[in-house]
């Protein structure tokens, strides 16, 4: 019988190889999951968030760093109903700690948290979902292009603890679009339901109580039935949901968004670009409701109306 012996060196770095990894997760990267009821979750790491940040309104870009066949393997080629969440984290000993999370419109509950709150169940819940799949739980990296993905069973005896399901209730599986309750949107879901639109949030920790300064509006994603996912950068487009003229009075009722600032453009006479028309000097900052600005139709003619976002 043949022996086969391996020289000291070679056995020792068969001992101390590191498992393999879907990706190395550092504060700050984006994680984009994907999950349904009684699926497997499915993971990526799509980098730093930084990505995403300071581009001007209305820059838009679709997000190709993640294997949409993965996703479409697991739940179908039509995702109709499939849950998406992105949230990312940078340090607690940051100069500026700060949170970035998605979450499903209208959110009238996008206001900064406290700092415990920031830390435990924003921060400790976002590392955890990028750390535990690689320690403790080496979770077999998923077949990917590229691969920077788990697949993971929330159920799973070896590995469900690293999964998103698992980690954003504490194990108990109940509430998950609202992380049983950790995420900071009150009863708003973390959670946009495909096909749909989700706002992609900026959150830090606040002192200030009542009448916490809001959460910024960094952009939205939307994601089609076929795995289509697309960044647009700034505030989602006010919608005018009615108008009353009482005397020369005209109140225009439109959709706000948390902390943006809105103004109403006017004009008697079509023709002119939007940019050249009058702006009323009444503004008001967006709750997330419904809201009206009052505007004096001086000339009492017809009058056609924008509102502008700030």
């Amino acid at each position: 019988m043949k022996k086969i012996i391996l020289p000291a060196f070679a056995l020792l770095a068969l001992l101390t190889a590191t498992p393999a990894r879907a990706w190395s997760y550092s504060d700050g990267d984006v994680l984009l999951i994907f999950r349904e009821s009684g699926h497997n979750d499915v993971e990526f790491d799509l980098g730093n968030v930084s990505q995403f940040l300071g581009q001007t309104n209305g820059y838009t870009a679709t997000i190709t760093n993640w294997d949409s066949g993965l996703v479409t393997t697991q739940f179908g080629s039509d995702l109709t109903g499939v849950s998406v969440i992105l949230a990312a984290a940078n340090s607690p000993a940051s100069t500026s700690p700060t949170a970035w999370i998605s979450s499903a419109d209208p959110n009238v509950y996008a206001y900064n948290v406290s700092q415990s709150a920031w830390t435990a169940n924003l921060h400790g819940t976002i590392s955890s979902l990028g750390n535990r799949p690689v320690s403790p739980f080496n979770v077999p990296p998923a077949a990917a292009t590229p691969t920077n993905a788990y697949v993971i069973g929330p159920f799973s005896s070896q590995y469900g603890g690293a999964s998103y399901d698992y980690i954003v209730t504490g194990g108990n599986f109940n509430s998950v679009a609202t992380w049983s309750g950790k995420a900071p949107f009150s009863t708003v879901p973390v959670e946009q339901v495909v096909p749909g639109t989700s706002d992609f949030w900026q959150v830090q920790p606040t002192s200030i109580y009542p009448n916490s300064p809001a959460d910024s509006l960094v952009g939205t994603f939307n994601i089609t039935t076929n795995g289509t996912l697309t960044f647009v950068a700034g505030p989602r487009p006010s919608t005018i949901a009615g108008v009353s003229v009482q005397g020369n009075i005209s109140s225009i009722q439109f959709s706000t968004t948390v902390g943006n600032t809105y103004s109403i453009a006017y004009t008697n006479a079509l023709g002119a670009p939007v940019s050249a028309w009058p702006v009323d000097v009444n503004t008001l900052v967006g709750d997330g409701r419904i809201d009206t600005i009052n505007h004096t139709n001086n000339n009492n003619s017809q009058e056609f109306y924008q509102v502008e976002t700030h």
